[in-house]
């Protein structure tokens, strides 16, 4: 008989959504073929609509996954720095941990079952379980607040942005010692990234790198050179990406237009843009040269290239690896390599720190793209070092050594 795994997360795996909901369905078909895998969304409003949630559900039952929902509203969206909690740090909503908890209990989880938490709400709120746990730590909190409130100073806002950072680096100062806490009775633990587990262990928190799971589903577009070029962005929100659509459209655009290529490009937004952007962002997704859709299959079959210059290394690992999946271009930063280290500029991708250079770089690409096709056979190459089925066999080996371990120290 197979033992029950339960995969808690803060949504239900899916293909859709991207980011963690995909990596998350890619794993769990791999392991329900050893386990009895069953999917736990611990949090009821993460999906922007009914719709969406409604298909990620129909999916699961498609792949035979059992599911549990949290049906009662909880928010997802917590403050992480407020003038009320920078003098005592709370880097949890206890009533919404108390809340997973006791939705948690209902489920009934057995000793002898494996739980597979994703981030730290989860990772939280499980750790009184008495079962087989794995802790999978998403990208640390405390460098994504900071890098991106560093990467959106400018003129106007310095002093603000200066201190807002001072001010964080102040309020992480025990993260990572609550991280420790949290996980503590936790068997085994995981990272996506080389660059989080560097963090981690530098903290005293020992970690493996998991490779992320992503599904190679090659794409058999032909190349078609009398269509238009497409150059795309997309994430689940545009929140996430406001330095590189500032970057697409005060650089790249710019460029395209200098070199006479802006006709011959579409430039796409595939994310939802909530009502609450800034000004200068909501003065870039009405600009009539900027196209500007939710999730999107006609857009994404168009892509040709894959836009991401991030300075920051997470957020970006499954969006490349899906880029290659699909036969798309990818041009990023070469501080991507901190999460992928495979990446080589003009090897696989094009890669520079430098926006200019970046924009310079797809221009002559755009220019010459039947001499750059083996980008997209290195980028496929890349893969088979974050196939599903290697992750997941991770997983079951560490798993087998600590149930090994509990059996003989019974003898």
């Amino acid at each position: 008989m197979k033992r029950n795994l339960y995969y808690i997360s803060e949504s239900l795996p899916n293909s859709f959504s991207g980011g963690t909901a995909q990596l998350g369905i890619n794993l769990l078909r791999e392991l329900k073929k050893k386990y009895n895998v069953i999917a736990v969304n611990s949090l009821s409003n993460f999906y922007a609509s009914k719709d969406r949630f409604i298909k990620a559900k129909n999916e699961l039952k498609k792949e035979k996954i059992k599911y549990f929902h949290l049906k009662k509203s909880i928010s997802r969206t917590k403050h992480h720095l407020t003038i009320w909690n920078f003098f005592r740090t709370n880097y949890y909503d206890i009533k919404k941990i108390d809340e997973i908890k006791r939705f948690l209990d209902k489920i009934k989880i057995k000793k002898n079952d494996v739980i597979l938490c994703v981030g730290s709400n989860s990772i939280h709120a499980c750790n009184h379980i008495k079962a087989y746990k794995i802790a999978l730590f998403e990208d640390v909190q405390d460098q994504i607040q900071i890098i991106r409130t560093y990467l959106s100073i400018n003129k106007y806002n310095f002093i603000k942005r200066v201190i807002k950072i001072l001010m964080l680096k102040i309020y992480f100062r025990n993260y990572y010692k609550f991280l420790k806490k949290i996980s503590s009775n936790y068997q085994i633990k995981y990272t996506y990234s080389p660059f989080d587990q560097k963090k981690l262990s530098n903290n005293d928190i020992k970690t493996s790198v998991l490779p992320c799971p992503v599904k190679v589903n090659f794409s058999k577009k032909k190349n078609n050179y009398k269509e238009k070029f497409n150059i795309s962005m997309f994430s689940f929100s545009i929140s996430q990406d406001y330095n590189g659509v500032n970057l697409l459209y005060r650089k790249i655009m710019p460029k395209l237009k200098k070199n006479n290529l802006l006709n011959k490009v579409n430039l796409n937004l595939v994310m939802l843009v909530p009502k609450n952007t800034p000004l200068e962002i909501q003065k870039i997704v009405s600009d009539e040269n900027i196209n500007v859709k939710s999730y999107n299959q006609d857009i994404l079959n168009k892509t040709d290239l894959l836009f991401y210059p991030s300075k920051y290394p997470v957020g970006v690992r499954s969006k490349i690896l899906f880029a290659f999946s699909r036969k798309w271009f990818v041009a990023t930063s070469k501080t991507i390599k901190k999460c992928i280290p495979e990446l080589e500029d003009f090897t696989n991708c094009l890669m520079s720190n430098n926006i200019d250079d970046l924009a310079d770089k797809i221009v002559h690409l755009i220019k010459h793209k039947k001499k750059y096709q083996y980008l997209k056979i290195n980028g496929q190459k890349v893969l088979k070092n974050y196939s599903p089925k290697k992750g997941a066999q991770i997983i079951i080996n560490d798993l087998n050594q600590i149930i090994s371990k509990k059996f003989l120290s019974f003898d």
